[in-house]
């Protein structure tokens, strides 16, 4: 979502330098006020995505529209400003306004995975996913590979899951995120060692995170370095750990208590 809005705010940067050659009038004497007035709404709708404030946004998007309603990237910002919204079934429509106008907005695609993904409709957030592979020139694959993963951990099919985070990693090894869902599904499958590193990398985006220093004590115990997770234990609870997480670190000792004996 984020990246989709800084593709929209650069073509902003581009037209208002284009504009800015020439006297004010430029675009009004080649296009007409219509175009320059949704020009100028269209402006305004994606400030206002940036500042997260959606439903402004929506108002001066639709304003654009109206003015040029074969615009392409107008009805790409408005589907990202009602998504933001909650309201995913007109964005999705929105959304395939876009690609009517404009077919190579391959990161439409990706975007429209992550809503249906939202909405439960796993099968067709994978048919849009396997859209934007098609396109060999797409600029970060493994966002879509990431994608795919929490998709296929949502449906319980860890094996899979892990294969498209592993297929993350080996596009962009420093891409972090990935890290702590597969620290989690390596821990799932009892491939505690496998674990401890992913979680080694995950600290560097989500560093003193209480559920991965769980997650660490946890596998920790699992490969009987029960002075490790001891260790990592001690340092959770002066990080005013979660309810949850607290009430996990209390039978951990216990169980620590009992085989560290």
């Amino acid at each position: 979502m984020k990246k989709l809005t800084v593709i929209i705010l650069s073509l902003t940067l581009i037209l208002i330098g284009c504009a800015h050659k020439t006297p004010e009038t430029q675009l009004e004497q080649q296009q007409g006020p219509d175009f320059r007035d949704a020009y100028v709404n269209y402006q305004k709708g994606v400030l206002l995505l940036k500042k997260k404030e959606y439903s402004m946004a929506v108002n001066f998007l639709q304003t654009a529209i109206q003015k040029e309603p074969k615009n392409a990237q107008y009805w790409n910002a408005l589907g990202l400003a009602l998504s933001g919204m909650g309201e995913y079934e007109d964005a999705i429509d929105a959304f395939h306004k876009a690609l009517q106008y404009n077919p190579e907005l391959t990161d439409i695609h990706n975007t429209l995975g992550v809503i249906y993904t939202q909405m439960g409709k796993y099968d067709l957030a994978l048919k849009e996913y396997r859209e934007v592979l098609k396109d060999k020139t797409y600029p970060t694959p493994h966002f879509v590979y990431f994608n795919i993963g929490l998709l296929k951990e949502k449906q319980k099919k860890y094996d899979e899951a892990i294969a498209a985070f592993e297929q993350t990693i080996s596009l962009k090894k420093d891409f972090y995120r990935v890290y702590a869902p597969l620290a989690q599904l390596y821990y799932k499958k009892g491939r505690y060692a496998d674990c401890l590193n992913a979680i080694k990398k995950a600290e560097k985006q989500f560093p003193n995170n209480d559920s991965l220093l769980l997650l660490e004590a946890k596998a920790n115990y699992m490969l009987n370095n029960f002075d490790e997770a001891k260790r990592i234990l001690a340092k959770l609870s002066l990080l005013y750990p979660s309810d949850e997480v607290r009430g996990e670190m209390e039978k951990l000792k216990k169980l620590i208590e009992v085989e560290g004996d």
